[in-house]
């Protein structure tokens, strides 16, 4: 087999659950500029006291941790759950009625509907007994159909609550700090070299993700964000020498 030397790779990178030591349910992250992995190792180190030196006599291994860090370019809900460790819920398009404005408003507040993607929105007051239909223009204004945001204009011949009868869009929820464990995935790479054009697989079997540091949200240029991890050891392969308890990297023969 030729030795690759000179390199730089690229690859698709996937993520998907650990079963019983093997990837299930891969996804693909998306494009990705770079994927990195640094290997700790933590030692107790004594020094010899009979030489007048105090070198090093012994070096015990503690520990020992891989931790890989992964930019990603693709700010999909997916890959965002990962580093805020919430859940992820689908809302599906639908109808809202009678949902009641905060009380005592007045003119120029800005009222956030708890959907968005608005459409056909009809404002009522809580006169009785026939409530008072808003108008448009009038009472008050769409600041924003896709925000669901609405500015009181006048409700000084209103009876308060406000009531809103609207459609809204489908949406899928990514919360924050809900999951009762921090995400583990297993991570998985096809490498190539685009030097000569041969080919890795790399693996790693539990990347347990850490908080986002930060995810840029306002930007003049292309984002990305990064996530960090630490690989739990499986204890499926760390048995198996040829497996190793983190991941491995598998160089491929050239297929002639």
């Amino acid at each position: 087999m030729a030795e690759m030397k000179d390199f730089s790779f690229q690859g698709p990178i996937y993520l998907g659950d650990n079963v019983n030591g093997m990837a299930q349910k891969l996804r693909w992250v998306g494009d990705q500029s770079s994927l990195n992995f640094a290997i700790d190792a933590q030692f107790e180190e004594r020094k010899e006291n009979y030489t007048g030196l105090r070198t090093t006599s012994v070096r015990l291994k503690q520990s020992v941790a891989v931790n890989p860090e992964m930019v990603l370019r693709y700010i999909t809900p997916e890959n965002i759950l990962l580093g805020v460790h919430g859940k992820l819920s689908k809302k599906l398009a639908g109808t809202a009625t009678a949902e009641e404005f905060p009380l005592a408003l007045v003119a120029g507040e800005l009222v956030l509907l708890k959907s968005g993607n608005v459409t056909n929105l009809v404002l009522t007051d809580s006169k009785t007994p026939t409530a008072t239909t808003l108008v448009e223009g009038t009472h008050y204004s769409i600041e924003s159909s896709i925000s669901g945001m609405v500015k009181i204009l006048d409700v000084s011949t209103l009876t308060q609550p406000i009531k809103a009868a609207y459609s809204y869009g489908g949406s899928t929820n990514v919360s924050m700090m809900t999951a009762a464990t921090p995400p583990v995935k297993y991570l998985y790479m096809e490498a190539i070299n685009t030097v000569d054009g041969r080919r890795a697989r790399v693996h790693l079997y539990k990347v347990q993700f850490n908080p986002l540091a930060s995810l840029p949200l306002t930007n003049e240029n292309l984002a990305d964000f990064t996530l960090n991890g630490t690989c739990l050891a499986d204890a499926n392969n760390r048995l198996d020498d040829d497996l190793g308890p983190f991941g491995r990297i598998e160089w491929l023969d050239e297929v002639t």
